[in-house]
């Protein structure tokens, strides 16, 4: 291989390596795209939900599609009578660990009590 195919090939290998680890998506397979609002001080609570028949109970009541497409959900309670949003809450719906071990979604729900409607272009990936 002549130096100018090598430098070609470690070039081209850079830029690939460059694009893998630039890449936003996380073990969910989504991407963060825009903030909606940022809400640092609001109260959280989490449902531990124990089975799939309660799950998809849920999933249905407040999401309104098929439970087995979910990994977990939440409910934003936004308080817009305060310029800052103080005195939200935010419910986080996930499966327990027992039942379902998906820690990734935690994080995910987490950031939408944060940040609202993060990944808009994305709804419905599950």
């Amino acid at each position: 291989m002549s130096g100018a195919q090598l430098l070609n090939f470690l070039s081209s290998a850079l830029i690939c390596v460059g694009l893998v680890s630039c890449s936003k998506n996380a073990s969910d397979d989504y991407h963060f795209e825009q903030k909606q609002y940022t809400l640092l001080e609001q109260k959280f609570e989490f449902v531990v939900v124990d089975n799939m028949t309660e799950w998809n109970s849920l999933v249905e009541q407040y999401v309104g599609v098929d439970g087995e497409s979910i990994g977990a959900f939440s409910r934003l309670r936004l308080n817009r009578q305060d310029p800052n949003l103080a005195g939200s809450e935010c419910i986080v719906y996930i499966k327990d660990p027992e039942w379902v071990y998906e820690p990734e979604y935690i994080g995910h729900e987490i950031a939408h009590c944060l940040y609202g409607e993060w990944h808009p272009s994305q709804r419905g990936k599950g």
